[in-house]
């Protein structure tokens, strides 16, 4: 059941009312169609201990912090966001299925990563692991996979855009199984694109993992990324585009403003 805050749409500006924890950015992205996940990165949203869907209200599980709400600090656009400073603190999303298309985005300081975490033996097994990451080297360049479509780190160097620390970045993802196109966005704009109808049948690990992902036949563990967000979500079944697409970031966009 969608939570009553987000369907009652004005009343984030009403002259006179109360001011609600919630922007009408907010409340156009809770009408996307296709919403599956959007963690409560707030400090308000944890007062029972835990992160809360946004939509649902159902439990977001972490790797096992037990107070959340000690993970909330001050990022450099003077908001608030959510701490992860190792794998405890990254947030399991149960359910999330890839076998249609996808949506997934958020913000980013210096680092990045969400996708998914079980064991693979290679790429090329079926189902595939895909997900992003930065480097542990703080550079701000990024590699993305999935299965054994992959963007190496000499690949995102190119981009207009690297991850920093002084500042947020809008990272958006858009798997689109009917076009047969994927296509990474940096704060709005188009970074890298690949077209080829192996994305309309490749296999992936049905799992969204915010904050570690799996490199798959490399030996590694679950590999953490330490950063500090106030905005993420995804969505299943739907390739954003069009108007939805521009409320999606928009919403992104706000977060990553300065106060």
């Amino acid at each position: 059941m969608a939570r009553s805050i987000l369907i009652f749409p004005g009343s984030a500006s009403v002259p006179g009312m109360p001011k609600l924890d919630v922007s009408e950015a907010e409340i156009a992205v809770s009408n996307i169609q296709g919403l599956k996940h959007w963690p409560g990165l707030f400090d308000w949203d944890v007062s029972k201990g835990v992160v809360r869907d946004r939509v649902t209200d159902a439990t977001i599980p972490s790797y096992g912090v037990s107070q959340p709400g000690a993970h909330f600090v001050n990022m450099v656009n003077g908001k608030k966001g959510y701490k992860i400073t190792a794998l405890a603190q990254a947030l399991n999303m149960p359910g999330f299925d890839t076998d249609g298309s996808f949506t997934v985005g958020g913000v980013f300081d210096l680092h990045a990563s969400f996708g998914s975490i079980s064991e693979a033996a290679a790429n090329t097994s079926v189902p595939a692991p895909w997900g992003l990451y930065s480097n542990s080297s703080g550079t701000g360049l990024v590699s993305v996979y999935f299965g054994t479509i992959a963007v190496a780190e000499t690949v995102s160097a190119t981009w207009p855009t690297r991850l920093a620390a002084d500042r947020l970045t809008v990272i958006v993802i858009v798997f689109d199984r009917v076009a047969g196109k994927i296509s990474i966005r940096y704060n709005g704009t188009e970074v890298w694109s690949y077209t080829n109808n192996l994305v309309k049948t490749i296999k992936l690990l049905k799992e969204l993992t915010m904050g570690a992902v799996r490199v798959a036949g490399t030996g590694r563990d679950v590999v953490p990324r330490a950063f500090t967000t106030n905005a993420f979500a995804a969505f299943e079944y739907k390739a954003l585009e069009g108007g939805d697409l521009t409320a999606f970031e928009n919403m992104l966009f706000e977060a990553a403003a300065a106060a």
